[in-house]
């Protein structure tokens, strides 16, 4: 199962539409409990538009399409972060980690998401654990740049 695949079925109270006529500056939009996509994107693209959708769902942010206010655009960055958080766990970071991965575009690679969406989870958590936490005899560094640093404790 695809990596959206397995998010819209975390959700099976929305119903996702895949809509080929939507405008090409649309990603996706909610209405309500119906998510529509636009199809017209990358993988990596399409993993990180359902994700925010179900961001913007869980949020009930209503309608900011226009980026009119400081509000919607609070809104829009809420939405944005919890979408990366949704994708890129700290467990997922510890995993890049051990994989071997050593730069963003490799972690993002991985995880099948942008870089952006990648930096975006980091700096989402630098801000939630104040830059630094501690998983599974890891340590994790996130920094506000968007970079990530994981030490392993040695027991």
């Amino acid at each position: 199962m695809q990596v959206y695949e397995e998010l819209m079925a975390s959700y099976p109270y929305l119903d996702f539409k895949f809509d080929p006529l939507m405008p090409e500056k649309h990603k996706g939009l909610i209405m309500g409990e119906t998510v529509y996509i636009n199809p017209n994107q990358e993988y990596k693209e399409l993993n990180v538009t359902v994700a925010e959708e179900i961001a913007h769902y869980l949020t009930g942010s209503g309608n900011i399409i226009a980026q009119d206010s400081i509000e919607k655009r609070k809104q829009e960055r809420l939405a944005r972060d919890i979408g990366a958080a949704i994708l890129v766990t700290p467990k997922d970071i510890i995993d890049c980690f051990e994989t071997g991965c050593k730069s963003v575009w490799e972690c993002a690679e991985h995880l099948n998401i942008t870089d952006q969406a990648f930096k975006d989870a980091v700096k989402f958590y630098a801000r939630k654990f104040r830059g630094i936490m501690t998983e599974d005899n890891h340590i994790i560094i996130f920094r506000e740049d968007g970079t990530v640093s994981v030490f392993k404790s040695v027991q």
